[in-house]
């Protein structure tokens, strides 16, 4: 790898008699290690030459040099090399490939491929931004559009009422975090509704969210009798956020059924409150507008499976859980998947490692509750939410590095990059 002012290159030369003997002995077993499905079909439309074969070899290798991992770290499969209707080769980057490519603020990757008889050549360019900062940032033009222009004539009322359900003693910090999200996502009211022995606690933490409490018995997390209290409080508002700091147990899954079964607007479910109903997740029909935000762990106990199978089939398991519950899914991770009963899809291009820490879930679920209560579409409100949420993650990481990011740094950039979204 030889790196020039803004660019980064990597070369690699492969014996294409190599690869003769390659194909002859193994070819099946090579292209499953190797290759993806478009670049197999693209080699059988050669008529499986060597030269061919060699190129795209050389090629992954190449891009390994300029990423600076070679082969290993980064699979042969992250490296994808596709060809327009030209014929001219370009690179798709996924995995772990994907992620130092944004540590490296490299935009792009060129790629030249040429061949004779005896060799293949591959030579492949990074482009390598200006400089770390927030105008490196390209914002996806079709989200520009999703949130309205505010009205001038407009108050608290008009921007929505959001309740967020959640809290056990130990666990103040998860409701705090979503109730400050949605305010910031520019929620006009939040209601925080916790047990009554984190009331105190709660009403010092949060200044502008009005607090609320139901009984607990002394417990400090949501029991049984918690539910009339519950109700009542919810009857008005717009959108709940339910699960953070939730805890789960046989009285907890009670008032997420009994809640599911007496509010009929939307509500997003994310993690305790999850767990709890993954005992029994057909509790999700009650509500006909509801969004989950599992991580893969979560996602796996609501559907009885194991975190590799949903790990690796990601795309599959979100569009299952959602036509099955009828629901908008958003499974979180590494390009995080949002996908509707109706079989809408997108996956997210926007969040860094340095989103890896406690909290960092309990924003999304506020931001997503704020764009409901709003007024967006579910499918709009997840996937904008999902957006914003990364990209506030992108500009804290600019600021303080992935290593030194937390919930609080990511809560304070959300309306930053919601500012640069409407640009």
């Amino acid at each position: 790898m030889k790196e020039k002012g803004n660019l980064i290159s990597g070369i690699d030369i492969v014996n294409v008699n190599r690869i003769r003997k390659i194909l002859s002995e193994k070819r099946n077993r090579f292209y499953d290690k190797i290759f993806t499905e478009k670049e197999i079909e693209y080699i059988r439309n050669s008529g499986h030459k060597a030269t061919t074969v060699a190129g795209l070899f050389a090629a992954k290798e190449a891009i390994s040099k300029v990423i600076g991992t070679g082969i290993g770290f980064v699979r042969w499969k992250d490296i994808e090399i596709v060809h327009d209707d030209n014929g001219k080769p370009y690179v798709n980057v996924a995995g772990n490939g994907n992620e130092i490519m944004r540590e490296l603020c490299l935009d792009s990757i060129e790629l030249s491929i040429s061949h004779e008889e005896d060799y293949a050549v591959a030579i492949a360019i990074g482009h390598v931004s200006d400089s770390k900062d927030s105008d490196s940032i390209n914002i996806e033009e079709a989200f520009r559009t999703l949130l309205p222009k505010r009205k001038l004539d407009s108050h608290k009322g008009t921007y929505g009422r959001v309740g967020i359900i959640g809290g056990s003693k130990g666990m103040t910090g998860a409701p705090y975090l979503a109730s400050q999200a949605a305010l910031k996502t520019g929620s006009g009211l939040v209601y925080t509704v916790v047990p009554n022995l984190l009331d105190p606690i709660m009403s010092i933490k949060l200044t502008e969210s009005i607090v609320k409490s139901a009984e607990d018995n002394g417990k400090g997390h949501f029991t049984r009798d918690s539910l009339s209290d519950i109700l009542r409080i919810i009857e008005d508002k717009d959108v709940l956020g339910i699960g953070p700091g939730f805890g789960v147990d046989d009285e907890r899954l009670y008032i997420m059924e009994q809640i599911l079964i007496n509010y009929n607007k939307p509500i997003v479910i994310d993690a305790d409150a999850l767990n709890c109903i993954s005992t029994n997740p057909d509790i999700l029909l009650h509500n006909k507008s509801i969004i989950i935000t599992p991580h893969p762990g979560e996602l796996a106990r609501l559907l009885g499976k194991s975190i590799e199978e949903i790990q690796e089939n990601r795309i599959f398991y979100s569009k299952y859980a959602s036509e099955k519950y009828n629901i908008i899914v958003v499974l979180k991770g590494l390009n995080t998947i949002i996908a509707s009963p109706r079989g809408d899809l997108y996956v997210n291009t926007t969040g860094n490692p340095g989103m890896a820490t406690g909290g960092s879930g309990d924003l999304l679920t506020g931001i997503i509750a704020s764009f409901v209560g709003q007024g967006l579409k579910l499918y709009d409100a997840a996937r904008l939410g999902v957006y914003c949420h990364g990209l506030a993650g992108d500009l804290a990481s600019l600021d303080k590095g992935e290593y030194g990011v937390i919930a609080t740094d990511v809560l304070e950039e959300i309306p930053y990059s919601i500012k640069k979204i409407q640009g």
